[in-house]
């Protein structure tokens, strides 16, 4: 994860109501101007006026694109802090810790994501060497100066990570941004300011069986840990502020080598899957790292998909960089495993859920990502970065836009579901739709699921391509919807669909 200098790291409980509640300042204020109007909100009809020329977007159910493994969160930088906030939630009956947890992981009173990504500490919270601006940056390890394993530490992120499991999440990946601070070369959990090398190839192995220990002592716990991520953005510098070590593509290729090695030794290889390279953008330097991965004789037959972030990435980067992997690599997949928008200044509104929705838009239609990560769930610096704001000082926690138009995909679009072709008239592009099909994971039913992005005004669309779909319902985020169910109906070759202005808007359709 990048993070300039000024980076910082609702309703309750239902997601499907008003945001009069979930927009509440984190002193339980109301803080909407325009809450006033929240008692004129009335939901779309079930069915709009038959017999209407609508545009028409065209199902393709025969075209099949990618399967689609999840969507997920990374509790880095505050589950350490947030998972000890015991105190009710607005003197309601649950913590804020537990309210928050919903928010991500719960599918009935939050956006229910599946991956969770915890973070490997290094153990600079522990030594307290290097340099840090906020201590919240620096992680625990696990493992003592004597060697000994203290499976007590980091035990407030520990239960954040148990409760999400039982809530919701059923990948969870154990992610390092740097090896542990006592096998680097200068003994910190960063690079020094004349270094370009931070692990020597000697502790390969060592950085490999300290993870694997972790990751087998919480699988032991109950925890589905499916995926190993030893490396992160080894494109940058990483030289202070947070835990981060810089590899070359050379050393990212012995890494992956001593993480395979280990994996196959302990008999791992059907449970536990390595993840890399994490590179931090779509250009840049990416090319090279993906390259030494791919022409290496073991991690080539390995690794079936690259993990990239969309940090600093525009479209054109990314049809660039698919192109050139399916000339290259073809077959190779594609996962989006870290993102959030790299802007300063705290936003609520409905602003930055846009630009997040068209980041996954680019993302699975133009790279056909089969999973998609978002950087922090929770942060309380002023930047866009959290789903849910928290302020520390008084233990308090508000969701914002981003987290509920983000419930418009992980909501409904399930794993297991694979993305269908969609094609319509020319005026419905600018809507951004995608569409999934698949059997649900809650209630067994068979799916097709469409997103659309609308900034402009109310627009309402016909659907052909389907046959055997019988019942629809329409779920809403703007800066007054919570994810809220808008209209629902039976389906017929007259029905129009209402796709509310400046919103994100899910159509599900049931058999």
């Amino acid at each position: 994860m990048v993070v300039s200098l000024l980076a910082g790291c609702g309703n309750s409980g239902t997601g499907g109501n008003t945001s009069s509640t979930a927009d509440q300042d984190q002193t339980g204020t109301s803080s909407r101007e325009d809450n006033k109007d929240n008692a004129d909100i009335t939901p779309s009809g079930d069915k709009v006026e038959e017999n209407m020329e609508y545009p028409v977007l065209k199902i393709d159910l025969n075209t099949r694109h990618q399967t689609w493994e999840g969507f997920g969160a990374s509790s880095c930088w505050w589950s350490q802090y947030v998972g000890s906030w015991d105190k009710p939630y607005k003197d309601g009956d649950i913590p804020v810790r537990e309210q928050i947890a919903q928010w991500l992981y719960s599918r009935e009173n939050g956006i229910g994501l599946t991956i969770y990504r915890y973070n490997v500490g290094a153990g600079s919270a522990d030594s307290g060497l290097g340099e840090f601006w906020d201590k919240n940056r620096r992680a625990h390890s696990f493992i003592g100066v004597d060697g000994e394993y203290n499976w007590n530490r980091d035990k407030f992120a520990v239960w954040f990570m148990n409760r999400c499991v039982e809530l919701g999440a059923k990948d969870v990946v154990f992610f390092c941004n740097s090896p542990l601070d006592k096998l680097t070369i200068n003994g910190m959990a960063h690079m020094s300011a004349d270094s370009t090398v931070n692990l020597d190839p000697a502790n390969y192995d060592a950085f490999a069986d300290y993870v694997f220990d972790v990751a087998e002592h919480f699988r032991q716990e109950g925890i589905p840990v499916t995926m190993i991520s030893p490396i992160n953005e080894p494109q940058w510098e990483w030289k202070n502020g947070q835990e981060g070590c810089h590899y070359e593509p050379a050393e990212v290729v012995g890494v992956l080598n001593a993480f395979v090695a280990e994996l196959n030794e302990r008999g791992l290889s059907d449970s536990i899957e390595i993840t890399s390279p994490e590179s931090g953008e779509w250009g840049g330097r990416t090319r090279e790292y993906v390259n030494a991965i791919l022409k290496d004789d073991t991690l080539g037959r390995y690794f079936t998909k690259m993990d990239i972030h969309s940090y600093w990435s525009n479209l054109d980067s990314k049809v660039k960089f698919k192109t050139w992997l399916d000339e290259h690599y073809p077959g190779t997949g594609l996962v989006m495993s870290e993102w959030c928008e790299m802007v300063n200044g705290k936003d609520y509104t409905m602003d930055s859920a846009f630009n997040m929705a068209d980041v996954i838009w680019e993302d699975m239609t133009v790279l056909d990502v089969s999973s998609w990560q978002y950087w922090v769930g929770v942060a309380d610096g002023d930047y866009r970065d959290g789903l849910i704001y928290v302020n520390k000082d008084a233990k308090a926690a508000r969701p914002n836009r981003r987290l509920w138009g983000f419930g418009n995909y992980t909501k409904f679009i399930r794993p297991g579901f694979k993305r269908v072709e969609v094609s319509m008239d020319d005026n419905l592009a600018e809507l951004r739709p995608v569409a999934f099909t698949g059997t649900d994971d809650g209630d067994g039913k068979e799916k097709l699921v469409l997103v659309f992005i609308n900034r402009k005004e109310a627009q309402t669309v016909s659907l052909e391509g389907f046959s055997d779909f019988t019942s629809y319902k329409i779920f809403t985020t703007n800066e007054l919807l919570d994810l809220a169910e808008t209209a629902s109906g039976e389906v017929s070759p007259e029905t129009g669909y209402a796709i509310e202005g400046e919103s994100i808007v899910t159509i599900v359709l049931s058999k």
